[in-house]
Formats: structure tokens, sequence, C-alpha cells
């Protein structure tokens, strides 16, 4: 009977090998939703684990494009002076699920972050290791040839010139650690340099915290030369000076706890826990700067909620679940839970470490356990809110310029060139710019303090409705003419409603900051000719509303 006689048609038990295509994986996990900044943390995180001393994070631009325009990013670099690899290793640490370097306490947990995070944000991944007393070696991942030739390899290669100097410029006399580059960055719609580096300024402090502090060794991390400081979200510093808050009393000029760390039990059959911590974060209004006292807090509609550590490291910014509402009342809570590996199951740590859904359990425990604190915090911000009712003059005017403070207008259209060339003269123009218009006092110190960027003056040349101040650092600012005839019937009709002042100050801004734009961009024109051109414009605009007013809008509101 031959081999294929009296087949029945039925498979025998076994295995068979399935086909693997490494780069259609390596595209898959490239897009798990990293950012800019998280990829470039979770290499960070790297670093750490190697008990780095020195982390260089270096962002590097397209030449001859504005730092501001989407991708703008040539590549990546991440430098530490940690423990670093040898060539087996290193060559190792490309695998997918790499293996033993994730012990208890460790910052990573599946073994794809260097791959994962690196090809998130460019095609080709290059890495450049060495142990104390061992020879340096480099290695590349390139994501084009792997998807080539079908096979998971990487590329050896000797150290060139370029490499030696960038290791000589982000860990000086280092003579082990390593060094990530990630190169081919991607250009469909890839984030700006400079909203890159403004989310890492903001984030780093926080995320790192913990290993930031002069107790933990002192580690230094630097981004583009800059040092990053530590930055605790709680403010506990505060707390511990001023003591616990009282709802009934609290007149929110300063930072209370409302819960002191302690242990809460999110599975009680393994004996996981988390610690919680929470405090009441400041009420800006109460202070005669609230613009300033926002920011110095961070406090805004993404801000707050719980900050989670997982090993020390933040894993969630301002994670609300679903147990923190989105009030205005809540804005100062400020939670902290900190967790180490063994909480992964009930907080269903994600790959990148930065997404968690709790299991019903853990839900339940926190649920339970901030709801005392919760409740707290929105009657101490409703006290501090009538305290101030009682004793601030809370005027339309004040309320718009709180509401307008912090808008951030375009610096570039998507058409505006975007060169290096043109970035220079761009900044050129902005400095003429703020020498011809500059801020008066007053308007400096309402702008700087009170984010005010609407001032109301008595009168204005030709009896002009607005016009525009510039200051190099606090941005545009625009007057607004209370003599114009307009701008009477608007007082007397509209003053004293809140919601129409800050519509029509936000027009007022948006159309002086618009001018500012368009000298600084419109670079095929002199700006000299584009300030006459205006001045014209707004002079005419300002006599037809003038005409508009009189032979209309009083006569519709008489």
């Amino acid at each position: 009977m031959t081999p294929n006689q009296g087949d029945t048609g039925v498979a025998g038990t076994g295995y068979a090998e399935v086909a693997f295509h490494p780069g259609r994986v390596l595209r898959a996990i490239a897009r798990i939703g990293y950012t800019p900044e998280s990829a470039i943390c979770d290499i960070v995180d790297n670093s750490v684990a190697a008990n780095a001393r020195r982390i260089a994070i270096e962002l590097e631009r397209e030449p001859n494009m504005s730092e501001a325009r989407k991708n703008s990013a040539a590549r990546y670099i991440i430098a530490d002076d940690g423990d670093g690899m040898d060539r087996d290793s290193l060559i190792g640490a490309l695998a997918l699920g790499a293996d033993g370097q994730h012990t208890g306490g460790s910052l990573g947990k599946y073994g794809l972050g260097l791959k994962s995070a690196g090809l998130s944000q460019g095609d080709r991944l290059e890495v450049i290791s060495a142990r104390k007393d061992g020879p340096w070696n480099k290695v590349a991942l390139d994501l084009p040839h792997i998807e080539t030739v079908g096979r998971l390899e990487c590329q050896t290669l000797d150290l060139d010139d370029v490499d030696r100097e960038r290791m000589e410029r982000l860990i000086p006399g280092a003579t082990h650690g390593t060094v990530v580059t990630i190169e081919k960055v991607h250009k469909g719609n890839h984030p700006s340099i400079r909203r890159t580096r403004e989310a890492l300024e903001r984030s780093l402090g926080v995320t790192y915290f913990y290993f930031l502090q002069p107790d933990d060794g002192e580690l230094q991390l630097r981004l583009n030369s800059e040092l990053v400081k530590p930055f605790d979200p709680l403010f506990t510093g505060e707390a511990d000076e001023n003591g616990n808050l009282n709802d009934s009393t609290w007149d929110g000029r300063d930072v209370r706890w409302v819960e002191k760390i302690r242990p809460v039990p999110i599975d009680v059959e393994s004996g996981v826990q988390a610690q919680i911590e929470i405090t009441q974060l400041v009420h800006p209004p109460a202070f005669a700067n609230p613009a300033e006292i926002r920011k110095k807090y961070m406090i805004a509609t993404g801000h707050y909620g719980f900050y989670i550590y997982r090993n020390k490291r933040l894993i969630r910014w301002a994670e609300r679940f679903d147990l923190i509402p989105t009030e205005q009342e809540l804005f100062s809570f400020r939670g902290r839970i900190l967790i180490d590996d063994t909480a992964d199951d009930a907080f269903n740590v994600d790959v990148k470490k930065s997404e968690i859904l709790l299991s019903d359990e853990a839900h339940e425990a926190i649920s339970e356990a901030i709801y005392e604190a919760r409740r707290l915090s929105q009657s101490a911000w409703k006290n501090a809110r009538r305290l101030l009712n009682e004793t601030a003059n809370l005027d339309p005017i004040s309320k718009a310029a709180e509401a307008l403070g912090e808008i951030d207008f375009p610096d570039i259209l998507p058409t505006d060139p975007d060169d290096a060339l043109t970035e220079t003269e761009r900044i050129k123009r902005a400095q003429n710019e703020s020498t011809r218009h500059p801020l008066k006092g007053f308007e400096r110190e309402q702008a700087r303090k009170q984010g005010a960027k609407v001032t109301l003056v008595d009168q204005l040349d030709d009896n002009a409705l607005w016009e525009r101040a510039h200051d190099a650092t606090l941005g545009t600012v625009v007057r607004v003419n209370q003599s114009h005839r307009f701008m009477r019937m608007f007082s007397e009709r509209f003053g004293n409603d809140a919601d129409v002042v800050l519509l029509l100050h936000a027009i007022f801004l948006s159309l002086a900051s618009a001018e500012s734009g368009t000298v600084r961009n419109k670079q095929d024109l002199s700006d000299e000719i584009i300030e006459q051109v205006l001045t014209r414009y707004r002079n005419q605009a300002s006599a037809n509303i003038h005409k508009a007013t009189t032979d209309a809008l009083e006569r519709r509101f008489a």
C-alpha cells in the first residue's frame, strides 16, 4: 500500500509550521498608537533600566525647514551612559519579545519597546552600544530591507565620524552606554519638531519624577542640552507645608492634602495593592495673575485626574477612568496611583505602557477609595468660588481676558514656505514688529499676569476701532478704541453680557493676530508695504463700521 492508500482525509495530530512575515509584523507593532514623545520615553525607559546616570535626547530638524512645520523632524537620538550591551546582546535586543530583560521592577514588559517605539516614528533604527571595557558595536534595523528580504535581520556596521561626534557631544567621555537613533522619520503627517519638544518639556519631568530626585542617584536627563528637572504634578511639598483640606474654609490660594498616601487593595485574592494620594491644587481665579497660576500648576481640562506610576515611571497622564466627571469643579483634583508590575493584570497595561483599563475589582476598589476625596474637592472649589465672588469684581472684561489668555494662534499656514531663509526672515520681521508696535508697560503687565490680550483705550489715531501691539515673548495684544461710536453703542447695549463681550474680544484679538501673521509670512512683499496696507485697511474698516453704526445699528437698537 502506498503512503496515501487508506487516507481518510482526516489530518493526524501534531504541529505544522505557520508562516511568519516579519516586515508586516514590525509594521503592525509600530502602529499601536505612539506619539513621538511617548515613543522617545519608551526608549528612555531602557536607559533608566540600564542604570544610566546621564541620558541625552536630541531632536534634529530637517535642513531648510521651519521647526514649526509638520514633518520637520529629521531624526531622534537618545544616548545614555548606562550598562550598555556587547555585540551578541545588542543583536538580541532587536529580537521581537527580547528575552531576559524584564525582571520584577523593570520598566519594560513585553520586550517590544525598542522596536515598536523606534519604528513607530521612523523606518530605520540604529543602535550603538558598549559594555564597560568593551568595544563599541553598531547595528541597524531597517524596515524596508526586512520587507524586501522577508527575514528579520539587522545590519552590522562600523562607527563613522558622525557617530563619534554625536557620542562625544551627547555623552562626553563615556566608555560604555547606548545610543539609539531613529532615522527615516515618517513624513505622512508627522508632528513638528516644535510640538514634540514642547510636549517633552512638559512631560519628561513628570514622567521620570522619581528617578530625577537627588536621593535617587542624581540621574541627569537633558533635552537638546537643557537639563530636565523633576516635576511633581501633585505639588506634595506645598501640601506638606499647608496641611489638610478644609472644604468650608479653603480660599483656593494654596495646595492642600485631600488624601495622604495610603495602600488600597486592588486584588484581594492575589494580595495586589496600589498606593493612592490626592491633593487639592489652587483655584486660579483667586489670584491676580490666573494665567501664570494655571501654567504653573498645569490646571486645565487635560490635566486633572490621576497620574498613574508603574515602577515609579508615569504610564498615564491625568487618567479619569469614569470616576472623575468632566466638571470644572474638579479641575484642582490631582491624584496619583503608584503600582508595580504585579498590578499589570488588574490595570491591563498595554504594550506601550500608556493605556490602561481597570479590572472590575480594581475599578470598584478605587471608586470606593476616592469617593469622599472627590466630594471634598468639589465642595472646596465651590467654596473658593463663593468667597471670591463675595470679594472680587469679576466683570465681563476680566472673564473674557481669562478665557482668551491661553489661545495659541498658528505661527504659519499650510501654504506658507518653511525653509531656513524664510524662518530667519520671519524672526527678523517679528523683531521689527515689536519695535514698530511695542507694548506699553501696563499692557505687558496685564498680558503677563492676567493673560489679558485685549486692552481698552480712550482713543486711537484716525479714530481706528482697533490696532495691534506686539511683544517677542508675550505675542500680540490688541487695543480697542472704546470712544469709537460702535464701541460706545456696544457698551451701552451689551457691556454687561460676559458671553457677548467674550465673542467681540475674540474677534478683535483674531484680527490683530492675523495682521501679525501676515506681516511675518507674506514675504514676497516688504513688511513696510504690508504695514501700510494693513493700516489703510484698518482705518477704512473702522470708518465703515462707524458709518454702519450711525446709519443702521443705532436705528435698529433705538
